[in-house]
């Protein structure tokens, strides 16, 4: 029996038809599986950049800081927070505003990153006062420091070694820094 009688026996033609019909399922489903994968990971990184970057209870803030701090002071915020605070009372973030004038900037960003994420109250103690800032906005909303979208870890502002806190609506709170 040749190759030739083989490719035509009816019964290698239907065996052969089903392994390219399984061949072209199981890539499918591969194929189908990445994309939803990638699909998935691409609307958690956008889901932040579609959620508010600024909140109400952070607008109605403002009045506070206005009347109980003074002008140029500095406050860890995030970048929309930084922005925001420096456009809406004249304080001060440890983040937004011209980053091109803004020495080590990349570390910066690094550190008040890391201030939102740890539970260390002495290490974010530390980084604040690095920047000279005496209070701390934790906004009702992820942050964004330059690095990633994350929530704000609080169970570091509890220690009152460290913290204090000075206004509260809602879910969002300044501290002042000890």
């Amino acid at each position: 029996m040749g190759a030739l009688s083989i490719l035509t026996n009816q019964r290698f033609k239907g065996v052969l038809a089903i392994a390219i019909y399984l061949i072209a399922l199981v890539s499918s489903l591969g194929v189908a599986y990445y994309y939803n994968e990638d699909m998935n990971k691409a609307k958690w990184q956008a889901d932040a950049w579609m959620n508010p970057v600024v909140t109400q209870e952070e607008e109605k803030s403002m009045k506070w800081v206005r009347e109980n701090t003074k002008e140029r002071e500095t406050f860890v915020t995030d970048i929309f927070g930084g922005e925001h605070m420096m456009g809406e009372s004249l304080r001060e973030g440890t983040e937004g505003g011209d980053w091109a004038i803004i020495p080590n900037v990349v570390t910066r960003m690094s550190e008040v990153n890391e201030f939102y994420k740890t539970s260390d109250a002495q290490k974010a103690s530390e980084i604040a006062k690095r920047y000279n800032a005496n209070y701390a906005m934790i906004p009702n909303r992820q942050i964004f420091a330059g690095f990633e979208w994350l929530w704000p870890e609080k169970t570091k502002l509890q220690n009152t070694q460290y913290f204090e806190l000075v206004y509260k609506d809602g879910d969002f709170e300044y501290y002042k820094i000890k």
